[in-house]
């Protein structure tokens, strides 16, 4: 099975999000740019998960390497997480090749349904034609119903391939009060 490369240079996040998903499959972290290209350019992918703002190479020029540069990950979704809920920011990261724009704080159970997700879809498709797909195994939100997309997690997203599919907000109706 493809692994998950959780790119931050906070250490606080990347050991958080590497415990939520390594149930998930391997999970590799780093903190700079410069060691997220290298690792991009050596290994194949199944998510990855993409700070904007890191000092010296920043997330939009990982973005802008991985569409532009031949290599392992060029069709690898890109799961962008910033503190950064600019308008700009969204369009560029969206605009290369990220698939989501996650705003911090995420809720870990989002995240964990939104790359089990992907994974699981990378499975199926991996699988040769005619043959039954990959038994993955479920993941932490196996039985649960997927989140949805608009949350107080900031998740926006994008119609790229490797997104999970958007399932409409549901409404929240309020408990009725006793005695009404």
């Amino acid at each position: 099975m493809a692994g998950i490369l959780i790119v931050d240079d906070d250490p606080t996040i990347r050991a958080m999000f590497s415990r939520a998903l390594g149930a998930l499959g391997e999970v590799e972290q780093v903190g700079s740019g410069a060691e997220a290209l290298r690792l991009l350019g050596a290994k194949k992918y199944g998510i990855v998960l993409l700070d904007l703002h890191m000092p010296v190479i920043d997330g939009n020029v990982i973005l802008h390497t991985l569409t532009t540069k031949p290599g392992p990950n060029r069709d690898t979704p890109v799961y962008v997480i910033t503190a950064d809920i600019s308008e700009q920011a969204r369009h560029r990261a969206l605009q290369h090749h990220a698939v989501f724009l996650l705003t911090k704080p995420v809720p870990i159970a989002t995240l964990t349904a939104l790359v089990d997700s992907v994974l699981k879809k990378a499975a199926a498709r991996a699988a040769p034609p005619g043959a039954e797909p990959a038994k993955v195994a479920p993941g932490p939100s196996a039985g649960r119903p997927a989140p949805p997309m608009q949350s107080a997690g900031g998740v926006a997203s994008a119609p790229r391939a490797g997104a999970p599919p958007q399932q409409p907000a549901r409404p929240v109706v309020p408990a009725k009060k006793p005695g009404r």
